[in-house]
């Protein structure tokens, strides 16, 4: 009798295990299929690695645009491809001062600093990079992490960046690195981009720096495979002194950010294709503030680890129901400290360290802006470092506007509209052989520091991409050309890896009521997944679990769906009833 009870107790206990271990397994093969499908950390292994065999497709790559995403795709190509062209209009990057850099450290007569890089509005601007970037420049580069530290020894530096949300703090995930976080770049922004370039004319024997602009695109007007847009066969190329050239291509690139070259081009052919495109508009608005420190005026700052040893000191995001200002405090090379004041429809345009101070003295939050910082503010001033300081306010570029189809009312002083060019839903009528990352494809929100990372998503996907396939011999030129389907399955790829970068950025800029929306929608687009984020990070001031899984998705090295698993979606579902019962009673 005992036995025939225990039977079924036994299977039950065996379906129970059954159902653990089938769970196990599914909840792995789905978290690899999202890193497979989702990041770029399977691509990061071949960053720096020639085609099998070594031999180079023949062929030349042109890339428009030499900036970051221009120079990392450089780099990928050099890899497979014979010849490889950047075309860059802006001169000086093509002399010595493009990969020594002294023209951003010279000043002008007034003391401030100009802007080299006339057709890249951030370059001077605050810029944080993530663990993947520095991921995949050590691949790209084994030296780069000693020849960045011969530009500052604390150039590469813990990933802990000081994150507040609302005020508080978020907690470091000491406990799952062992205290040993990974690390990250810690340069300004044309540190990071000279040492690129100085990176890619070093080793990359076969690339070429032209001083021009590709003007437009000839397609192959006799060839064009079953379901796929026509080929490019040539670009035309306008050199600096006005010379038109055209230079047959193997694959064009379009590395040229907000300008967006690659739009262009598709349409001024003799069939041109309407590719859709979302635009929104954040009033996004926030001034660099540069200040020469010696650091031994900061002694007495009572910084957690002291100044010297410190590389991020604040990075504030603020809860959109109760402010609009955020603030960004680093250290960077040449005892320079960059402090960033800005937010959403802000108009505050800081010229002094008062000012400064006075921003910050605004900031509503669940805890105050901590002390230590106005103790900077007050070394500062005291030193007389408002005399050597330069303040640089990002504004609207005024050429976008009309491209984008923008009819709204902004001031000249914000950054420019967010947007998002879809080609991934035309890939069946677009050129086999033209492909666009980086903010040539999207634009977000620059406070979260992601343009230079979308980059190298960008770089890396194609990377993979270039592995994967073998040339095709094409009867028609007797030539051999890249697959009929490779723009096609670059886009598809690339959007599954920043798509979410969009849907979650533009969700939070529409908490704020001055944001003007997409076209079609309303700034209640997103509620749900506004509400979770703000219980998700808020969860990450206090459980070290959940700052773990911000930490390594928000820094890349994790899929974006970590953040939804049972877990943490059980621990938000707490924390968001736990708010509402707390509001309820009050």
């Amino acid at each position: 009798m005992a036995l025939l009870m225990q039977t079924p107790l036994a299977y039950v206990a065996s379906l129970i295990a059954l159902i653990v271990v089938a769970t196990v397994y599914l909840g792995k093969w789905y978290r690899n299929k999202q890193i497979a499908e989702t990041t770029v950390l399977n691509e990061l292994d071949g960053l720096g690695k020639t085609r099998v065999g070594g031999n180079r497709i023949e062929g030349t790559v042109v890339i428009a645009g030499g900036s970051i995403a221009g120079l990392l795709t450089a780099k990928v190509c050099s890899n497979h491809f014979s010849r490889v062209l950047i075309v860059e209009p802006e001169a000086w990057l093509s002399t010595t001062a493009g990969t020594v850099d002294d023209t951003y450290s010279t000043k002008q007569g007034d003391g401030k600093k100009p802007n080299p890089r006339t057709r890249v509005q951030q370059y001077i601007s605050l810029h944080n990079y993530h663990v993947l970037t520095l991921l995949g420049l050590n691949q790209m580069f084994p030296s780069f992490e000693a020849e960045a530290r011969k530009i500052d020894p604390d150039a590469i530096v813990s990933a802990d960046v000081k994150f507040h949300f609302n005020g508080r703090p978020m907690k470091a995930p000491l406990g799952f690195y062992k205290a040993n976080l990974p690390k990250l770049l810690s340069v300004a922004r044309p540190s990071y981009e000279t040492l690129l370039r100085k990176f890619v004319r070093k080793e990359c024997d076969n690339v070429e720096f032209v001083v021009g602009t590709v003007t437009g695109i000839n397609l192959d007007a006799s060839h064009q495979a079953v379901g796929h847009g026509r080929r490019v066969q040539s670009v035309n190329i306008r050199s600096k002194d006005g010379v038109e050239t055209t230079e047959p291509v193997l694959l064009v690139v379009d590395c040229t950010g907000p300008t967006m070259a690659g739009l262009k081009w598709i349409n001024a052919t003799d069939k041109p294709l309407q590719i859709p495109k979302d635009v929104y508009d954040p009033k996004m608005h926030y001034t660099t503030c540069e200040f020469e420190v010696d650091p031994t005026i900061m002694e007495k700052v009572e910084f957690p680890g002291g100044y010297i040893n410190a590389r991020a000191f604040y990075v504030g995001l603020p809860d959109s129901r109760i402010e609009r200002r955020t603030m960004l405090m680093f250290r960077r090379e040449n005892h320079t400290l960059q402090i960033s004041c800005g937010g959403w429809d802000v108009t505050d345009r800081p010229r002094s360290v008062d000012d400064i101070r006075t921003f910050l003295k605004q900031i509503k939050g669940a805890e105050p802006i901590p002390a230590y910082i106005f103790q900077i503010l007050d070394a500062l001033e005291d030193n007389g470092c408002d005399a050597s300081a330069t303040f640089h306010d990002d504004r609207c570029r005024k050429n976008i506007l009309p491209m984008l189809h923008v009819i709204v009312n902004r001031s000249f002083w914000g950054v420019a509209p967010c947007y998002f060019v879809k080609y991934h839903e035309v890939v069946d009528k677009l050129p086999a052989n033209l492909i666009s990352l980086g903010d040539s494809v999207m634009r977000l929100n620059p406070v979260r520091g992601q343009g230079c990372t979308k980059a190298m998503v960008g770089a890396a996907t194609l990377s993979g991409l270039l592995h994967q396939f073998q040339p095709v011999f094409d009867a028609h030129t007797g030539t051999r050309i890249l697959p009929h389907d490779f723009a096609k399955k670059f886009y598809k790829s690339q959007f599954k890896r920043i798509e979410s970068l969009w849907i979650e950025t533009k969700a939070d800029d529409y908490g704020w009521d001055t944001t003007v929306p997409v076209e079609g929608e309303t700034l209640k687009e997103g509620a749900f997944l506004r509400w979770y984020v703000r219980n998700f990070v808020n969860l990450t001031t206090k459980n070290e679990y959940a700052a773990t899984v911000l930490f390594n998705s928000s820094m890349f090295i994790a899929p974006a769906s970590d953040v939804i698993g049972p877990k943490i979606a059980l621990m938000v579902a707490w924390a968001g009833l736990q708010e509402y019962l707390s509001s309820y009673n009050t």
